[in-house]
């Protein structure tokens, strides 16, 4: 028999272990930052990263899951976040980063990689995948979902 979660347990799993791990909190304000880099995604979130750094966009937060939405937390802000482009470039893929300091006593990096673009299938939503230097990225959706 597979290995099943109620709901109650997966959006725990997405609020405590997930969302407040990365952004600090659940709600507006967070201590994660997304980096959008050139080439190809890593093998995994603990490889170095490949491409060139594009853009950085920094305070991301994400909603509350809860029951309706079955472990899937959204950003907290419904008209997403940007930053500044500091290199110009295609979009390949993305890292959410953030330092966790209290982490059995230990700082911790933790990581989530993911694609990146335009269309709604990508792990996270960009408004465009074509950077230029000096232009505003906007960060459009990144769900965090335990399925």
């Amino acid at each position: 028999m597979a290995l099943s979660f109620s709901t109650a347990l997966k959006n725990y799993i997405v609020n405590k272990a997930l969302v407040e791990a990365m952004a600090g909190t659940c709600g507006t304000g967070g201590t994660a930052s997304i980096s959008i880099y050139s080439g190809s995604q890593p093998a995994n979130g603990d490889a170095g990263t490949s491409g060139t750094l594009l853009c950085t966009i920094t305070g991301i937060g994400w909603g509350t899951s809860t029951g309706a939405t079955s472990g899937t937390a959204a950003l907290a802000s419904s008209t997403g976040y940007e930053g500044t482009a500091s290199t110009s470039g295609t979009a390949g893929w993305a890292r959410f980063e953030t330092v966790k300091t209290d982490y059995a006593g230990n700082a911790a990096t933790f990581r989530i990689d993911g694609n990146v673009g335009t269309s709604s299938t990508c792990t996270f939503v960009i408004n465009a995948v074509s950077i230029t230097n000096g232009g505003i990225v906007s960060l459009l959706t990144a769900p965090i979902s335990m399925a």
